[in-house]
């Protein structure tokens, strides 16, 4: 009966560790509680048979992906016009989904690292835990979304990202975890070592953070940024489209002598030859003010089908059409299979099309600038793509597709750690929130409130130079976790 209760106890305990470790992302940023949630599974794993480790691995994801993208229900339910019923089962089968990964994750460490061996915990964990992050990369076309690394962005370990990506962040904080556990469970030296590699890690991070990568050239930038605040709802509706287009208007017209004007995501809810008088009587009076204008519309791509569309007016240059689109959400992945299940349950079907994988960058009074559509921003690679040679990181969403959740503070905080990656400012523009602007040091220099209308103005910088991440990308981390585990699986050998 005490070893059930107990048992069941850690069973608890592992779904608590997973339901804390949001709170470590924004809008909390408390990021200390990543490195302790991911030390008391890890610590689980480590005292578990494989099966256990497996069962409470599922525990922990089912907890951390409940809390962390449960406004993935939202989107389903009161802008995807699901039933309560429907939306809810493919929120929760989306949450399971997720959680196999670390109950895979804890059934491999328990079965070949464990047996209380400190070089599988020290090496084959984290390095465990960068590898199955990136397989959210690219599996299922990849959801690559609160990744421990983005945790970190007001903590000492952001300095690790200009040199190792959003991955070494995650390294760093999982192989502090390690370091926690080494420090409870051995004694004399490993004890003793192991705090020392802790108390280093973290005082490197803050040493890298000082270090200036890349710097500005020319004269700074006036920015403005708005935000129309439409709500989803109405936003394709066409009674609202007028309505819609006078607002945007107005709202530029008191900022003309900016530099840049940047509208958000779908900015125009009208596909592009149908509102090319409208665009070409802004686009003129922008070039008489010498303002680049850039706006986020639609784009046909033939019969029925369009691109969702960044454009440049004014004094800008240039297109952008969306290159990874949110499957179910822009288009139907298998749609021969998913197809019927869509019209069956009456949802609208989508019809985006993805654009070509290499498109030029757009031009803004001379500056380069890399924009990107949604949650393109979390695929850390289609970033560096673009670099050293774009000045100016871009991202246009509609957040408003998760109503009032955390969402949107997700989505901005992974633009922070872009822009510590490749040190670039990056300008982020919503509907209705978040509407910021980032420094290369990943700080929110400006913001505005959320589901508010209004501008954002402020001074940006063109910025040139290389970070090491911007380099030699992720397979520096990747190759050095992939020798983490053949070493720790060398270490165990020996050991027997």
């Amino acid at each position: 009966m005490k070893t059930l209760i107990k048992q069941i106890l850690i069973d608890l305990i592992s779904l608590t560790a997973g339901i804390i470790l949001p709170f470590a992302f924004a809008p909390f940023n408390l990021y200390l509680i990543a490195p302790l949630s991911i030390a008391i599974l890890f610590l689980i794993w480590f005292k578990s048979k494989p099966l256990h480790a497996a069962f409470r691995g599922l525990l922990f994801g089912l907890g951390f992906y409940s809390v962390g993208i449960s406004w993935v229900y939202i989107s389903i339910h009161r802008f995807g016009n699901a039933a309560i019923p429907l939306a809810l089962l493919i929120t929760a089968l989306f949450v399971i989904l997720l959680s196999l990964f670390p109950a895979i994750q804890g059934y491999l460490l328990s079965k070949f690292f464990s047996k209380n061996r400190l070089s599988g915990l020290l090496l084959a964990y984290p390095a465990g835990w960068v590898l199955f992050e990136w397989t959210h990369d690219w599996i299922f076309t990849g959801f690559p979304w609160l990744y421990l690394g983005y945790s970190q962005t007001n903590s000492p370990l952001s300095g690790y990202a200009p040199i190792f990506g959003v991955y070494g962040l995650s390294f760093m904080v999982a192989l502090s975890a390690a370091l926690i556990i080494a420090i409870i469970l051995y004694k004399s030296k490993p004890r003793y070592f192991s705090l020392i590699g802790l108390l280093l890690i973290w005082a490197l991070g803050s040493l890298f953070g000082t270090i200036q990568w890349t710097s500005p050239t020319g004269k700074a930038i006036n920015v403005s940024v708005i935000q129309g605040n439409i709500p989803q709802q109405l936003k394709w509706n066409i009674a609202v489209l007028a309505p819609t287009m006078k607002r945007y208007r107005q709202l530029t017209e008191k900022h003309w002598k900016s530099d840049l004007i940047i509208w958000p995501e779908a900015a125009i809810p009208l596909p592009l030859p149908f509102a090319k008088n409208y665009i070409n009587k802004i686009s003129t009076e922008a070039k008489q003010h010498h303002t680049a204008l850039i706006l986020g519309i639609p784009v046909q791509g033939g019969s029925n089908k369009f691109y969702n569309a960044v454009i440049a007016a004014g004094t800008g240059h240039g297109k952008y059409f969306k290159k990874h689109l949110v499957p179910f959400g822009e288009y139907i992945p298998l749609k021969s299979l998913f197809g019927h299940f869509f019209k069956l349950f009456k949802i609208p079907v989508p019809n985006l099309v993805a654009g070509s994988t290499k498109q030029a960058l757009l031009s803004a009074n001379g500056i380069l600038i890399a924009p990107y559509i949604c949650y393109e921003t979390a695929f850390a690679q289609l970033v560096r793509n673009d670099l050293p040679k774009a000045q100016l990181l871009l991202t246009v969403s509609n957040d408003a597709w998760f109503g009032r959740s955390i969402a949107a503070d997700q989505h901005v905080q992974m633009g922070q750690i872009r822009s510590l990656e490749t040190g670039r400012y990056m300008i982020f523009s919503s509907n209705n929130g978040v509407t910021a602007i980032i420094d290369p040091h990943d700080r929110l220099i400006k913001t505005i409130p959320r589901f508010k209308t209004g501008v954002l103005t402020g001074k940006v910088y063109a910025m040139k130079g290389k970070t090491p991440w911007v380099i030699f990308g992720i397979w520096p981390m990747l190759l050095l976790s992939l020798a983490f585990l053949i070493i720790a699986f060398i270490s165990k050998n020996k050991e027997k």
